[in-house]
Parts: C-alpha cells; structure tokens; sequence
C-alpha cells in the first residue's frame, strides 16, 4: 500500500468540470433548507463548501451564509454564483485549522465531505474548530454515507462505470471509470477516476481519498470531542437511523 502514500484530491481542482459532473444532485436541498429554517437564526456556516451547490438555495431563503473551502477554483465558482447575494462570504481555508471569530446559528458539513478528515487527528481538529463557532442555541450537522462493504472491497484494477456527464465546453459526452484500493488497517479508500470520450480513452486521470466512518467511530469522536448527539438520522426525511440506514446523519449541539 506505500504507493497510496502520493495520492492527492486532485477531481477537485475544476469547479465547472465538478458542476458539470453534479448538476443533478438536489435530493439534499430541502432538507437543508428545512434545517436552516428551523435554526435559531440565519447565520449558517457550512464547512467544504465547494463550488456553493448546497448555498445557493440558502442565500435565496435568506441565509447569512458562511463557507471554508480548501479548492481555489471551487470559492471562484461558488463567488460567481453567489455574487449577486451581500449576506454571503467564501474562504478559501483548511477545515482542520480555521478561526472566523464568529458564532454561527448553524454549522454544517455535507456531501460527504467530512470524509476527507483521513485520521482521528484530523477529526478532532476539525470538530475543536467548529466548537469554537457555535453558541449554546447552534447546532451542527454532519452528513456522510454509511461505508459499503461492496463498495470497499472491490477485484483490484477492476474498472467500474460511475458516471456519465456533458462537458459544457465542449458538449462532448464524457465517461467516468472508477478504480479503487481499500486499506483496512487505516481505513481510508483511495478512488481513481478514469475520464474518457468516444474520441479519446483516458484522457484524464483524477483521484481522491475518503476515510470509511463507521457509526461506532462517528459516535465516539463525537461524544469525546464534547458534543451532545441530539438525533442520528438515517436518510433526508429525518427517519431514524437503522441499519437499512444508507446515510448517517448526525444533529449535534455542545451544551
């Protein structure tokens, strides 16, 4: 597995390609236009913001909105998108080291991004930041999927569809191809992505890495990093997590 060790997250270097990619994922909008409209006010921070897929159906419910992304040309997209809105602001920074001197209503991370936190460390660095950003009302939110075994422990080298997309430069039909190596031991996935036309096979090459959270070490870190578990939720329409569960939702407060 030494090899694994030059990984980098480089899919998430072009926002338009990612949108490109993503158009047409909403189902977790109105759940999070729901927790915003239940908060106890309207300045939301979400953390790993990317190119502002899930903000802008806040702003426009009048969100005073808040988002840390490590991407460069992510915050450009998400700001281009956002530009019209004054009660927004996009930072370019680290989850695991940020300090707004600021006290938000909510806090949340979704799409899965909190699998970017590979080791313990990085958890509890990013979970030491958030506390310092919510007041004894706020809440924070975390959303991940629940990891699949079939998922982690594919053939080696064996290539898996992922996805199809319209390149909107080009309006070429673009293919993904998905590889992936599962380390057990540190429990992180490493995902190549293969990008292809009927004109031209592997005309680029992506990859990324994601930390396998199970409910056990969600609970854990939480719990021992100060925060109180309010509800665990299964799906976006709030149902209780079982283990059906595909989605691992988490509602937390620190008080």
């Amino acid at each position: 597995m030494t090899k694994l060790t030059t990984y980098k997250n480089t899919v998430y270097k072009n926002g338009q390609r990612w949108d490109n990619e993503h158009w047409w994922y909403k189902k977790d909008l109105d759940f999070w236009k729901n927790i915003v409209a239940e908060s106890s006010g309207k300045k939301v921070l979400e953390l790993a913001s990317g190119t502002g897929r899930i903000a802008l159906p806040l702003v426009r419910e009048g969100a005073e909105y808040t988002g840390i992304e490590l991407s460069k040309d992510f915050c450009k997209t998400a700001e281009q998108k956002l530009k019209s809105y004054p009660n927004t602001k996009i930072i370019n920074g680290d989850m695991r080291d940020f300090n707004l001197n600021k006290k938000f209503d909510l806090v949340f991370i979704g799409f899965n991004s909190f699998l970017h936190l590979l080791t313990d460390n990085d958890a509890q660095n990013f979970l030491e930041c958030v506390k310092k950003h919510l007041h004894e009302n706020s809440r924070f939110i975390i959303e991940i999927f629940v990891p699949n075994p079939l998922f982690l422990h594919r053939p080696d080298g064996m290539r898996f569809s992922t996805m199809e997309f319209t390149d909107s430069k080009t309006g070429e039909t673009v293919s993904i191809e998905e590889t992936n190596e599962y380390n057990p031991e540190t429990e992180v996935n490493y995902i190549t992505w293969y990008y292809s036309t009927h004109k031209k096979k592997d005309f680029d090459i992506l990859q990324f890495s994601l930390r396998m959270f199970y409910p056990d070490t969600m609970n854990r870190l939480l719990i021992d990093n100060g925060f109180t578990i309010l509800d665990v939720w299964g799906d976006y329409y709030r149902t209780q997590f079982n283990e059906e569960s595909k989605l691992q939702i988490y509602n937390c407060s620190i008080f």
